[in-house]
């Protein structure tokens, strides 16, 4: 593959995309300031580096994909971050859930140093990363998401061009909202169904072929079957952090979510009964306690 691909920010969604770049044949450097996550990144045939400065020097694109305000300044910023490394042609996406302002200022900030960075989240969870099953919001630069779009396939199935810098994580609260409460409606459901008399399995194998069916259903309802939520594609500490930006985004436009702020307080009851590293479908385990249904 032609072009040279950067990935900074080695967890659960970079390590699953940076595989499958190589395993699409492109050339991956990456870094992480985790050491296990960069010792999986190279395992799988990945070129570490030893700052995001290190990586945008010598890549095409760059994928963003950081988990705090206080890591994307790091990484655009610091002494050894991407607007220092001086590579004035490296395209920036920035794929991560964060407050849109916090993204326009460090895009202002590479723009000052001749760098382009795009706003482009993913929608998807980590389980979907690893088979390529997510979607990308593109938007800022329409010439930068175009040459961006040339090597979406290594890692996604589908991308979208929603506009000016910004669209794209408007985009993904509007999907994450959706997310959140319908994780919650296949939890309440499976609960119902199982304090009812019905098996798990039965309810995901019939209600997954019917109307009432939902991505989440499919997605995190086998997890909910087995009642095991250790591999956490999306833990419920880090969906805290998307919870709060989408209220926030909400309350600015004077915009009522009552069903968005309903389910919150469940993922709430999540961290307070010791979940917080478990996947979000630990709702499920979270609601049959309140409905004490004995598995």
């Amino acid at each position: 593959m032609s072009k040279r691909i950067g990935v900074i920010g080695l967890g659960i969604m970079g390590s699953a995309i940076s595989g499958n770049f190589l395993k699409a044949g492109f050339d991956v450097s990456g870094f992480d300031i985790s050491t296990d996550a960069v010792k999986t990144f190279t395992d799988n045939g990945g070129q570490a580096l030893g700052s995001p400065g290190e990586v945008a020097a010598r890549s095409d694109i760059v994928l963003t994909l950081l988990p705090s305000v206080a890591a994307l300044d790091a990484v655009c910023t610091a002494n050894d971050g991407i607007a220092a490394a001086g590579n004035r042609d490296v395209i920036v996406m920035e794929c991560s859930t964060l407050p849109i302002e916090d993204k326009q200022r460090n895009h202002d900030a590479l723009s000052a140093a001749g760098v382009t960075m795009l706003d482009t989240p993913l929608s998807g969870t980590g389980a979907q990363a690893r088979n390529k099953d997510l979607a990308v919001y593109l938007s800022g630069d329409e010439g930068a998401a175009d040459t961006c779009g040339e090597i979406i396939d290594g890692f996604a199935r589908a991308h979208y061009y929603v506009g000016p810098f910004g669209n794209g994580s408007k985009m993904k609260y509007v999907a994450n909202h959706l997310v959140a409460i319908h994780n919650i409606a296949a939890a309440e459901a499976f609960v119902l169904g199982m304090k009812g008399g019905l098996e798990a399995q039965t309810i995901y194998d019939v209600i997954a072929d019917s109307a009432g069916t939902s991505r989440m259903f499919e997605v995190r309802g086998p997890m909910m079957v087995a009642d095991d939520y250790s591999d956490a594609t999306m833990k419920i500490s880090t969906w805290q952090k998307d919870m709060g930006i989408i209220g926030a985004f909400a309350k600015d436009l004077d915009c009522p979510t009552p069903l968005f702020g309903t389910c919150a307080d469940i993922y709430t009851a999540g961290m307070a009964q010791g979940r917080a590293s478990e996947d979000t479908a630990a709702v499920c385990a979270v609601l049959a306690e309140a409905a004490r249904l004995k598995r």
